[in-house]
């Protein structure tokens, strides 16, 4: 089957205190459209009897969210089995996958190590291309973008809360900081650079994101500098 169509899978993740292994995991595969082709909203167990995560205060809540069916506690070996599937039916659909995060060097590189770590194996099963929604936030940023700056007062922050505040002109927005709440606005904010039709800055490896981000850092500044 020819691939005509891409399938864009925003992923994040939330990690624990010391040794920043995944235990939250999340995701929501959209198209171009928009269109929500699967969801995951994923706890690990093993993960959290090993190492404290980092925003502890937020496991009651995760517990509420599994009681209403919307949160699955497993662990890491069958989530990571659980993504595979996804990527693998999307496959058979003849899609295109583009793996995205909001920091996709920093979540690409956590999960890799976790993996390692509670299963001895690689996180992916298959071969797919890689996409930084930041750095292409930042490579199509509208040039009336305000938000607050950074702590060093040189740049305008561009967290996906603020980013988020910004596109949507919803000021008070508070980012959650569970894994799948935030793959939602972080789809969104993609859907945004999609709309604007500028080249996408695409890769096959998260060795690629470290040879782009001086590039990246100087978008930042002249984003900053508007």
């Amino acid at each position: 089957m020819s691939i005509q169509r891409n399938a864009y899978v925003v992923m994040d993740t939330e990690t624990s205190f010391r040794n920043g292994l995944v235990f939250d995991f999340g995701w929501t595969t959209i198209t171009r459209r928009g269109e929500v082709l699967g969801t995951g909203d994923l706890n690990f167990l093993d993960v959290i009897c090993k190492e404290k995560p980092y925003y502890v205060n937020k496991i009651a809540g995760y517990a509420k969210r599994q009681r209403h069916g919307i949160h699955r506690v497993t662990t890491f070996a069958a989530g990571r089995r659980l993504f595979n599937a996804h990527l693998s039916w999307l496959k058979r659909q003849g899609y295109r996958i583009i793996l995205c995060a909001y920091n996709a060097g920093f979540d690409c590189r956590v999960l890799g190590e976790t993996s390692q770590r509670m299963t001895g194996k690689r996180f992916l099963m298959h071969s797919v291309d890689l996409l930084d929604i930041w750095g292409n936030w930042a490579n199509s940023a509208p040039k009336a973008y305000d938000a607050p700056l950074t702590a060093s007062g040189r740049f305008l922050s561009t967290t996906a809360q603020n980013v988020y505040r910004f596109e949507m002109q919803m000021p008070d927005f508070i980012e959650a900081h569970t894994a799948a709440d935030d793959t939602r606005i972080e789809a969104q904010i993609l859907m945004r650079v999609l709309r604007r039709k500028k080249k996408l800055h695409v890769v096959k490896s998260p060795r690629d994101f470290q040879s782009h981000i001086w590039e990246l850092f100087e978008v930042q500044k002249e984003t900053a500098n508007v």
